[in-house]
């Protein structure tokens, strides 16, 4: 479960964020999330639950924004969304996609009070 160390990463940033800064608590990390990204949400949320205990993140929401996976032919040069995962252009059927959107994993934002 490799969420478990996301989540220790995403308090060691949290931490950072906040040491020095007159921070009663944490409220809500915006979390991009790609659609080919290996992080399963309600994982991540339910180890950063963890995580935070005790802490100024506890129970703090996390927000997630999903990128759809997006490629681009390149042969034709056609943007495209790619569905169930087949790297295909839907025009000229060249399997050379290259991916634009939709591996991304990265904190967003930090919401405080």
């Amino acid at each position: 479960m490799h969420e478990l160390s996301i989540a220790s990463n995403l308090m060691d940033i949290v931490k950072q964020a906040v040491d020095g800064q007159n921070v009663s608590r944490v409220t809500t990390l915006r979390i991009v999330i790609g659609e080919l990204s290996t992080v399963v949400p309600d994982c991540l949320a339910f180890a950063f639950e963890i995580m935070s205990k005790g802490t100024v993140a506890e129970g703090a929401h996390l927000d997630f924004e999903k990128k759809p996976l997006i490629g681009k032919c390149g042969d034709c040069g056609r943007e495209f969304r790619i569905q169930d995962f087949v790297f295909h252009c839907p025009d000229c059927d060249s399997p050379r996609v290259e991916i634009l959107s939709g591996k991304e994993f990265m904190l967003k934002s930090i919401e405080c009070e």
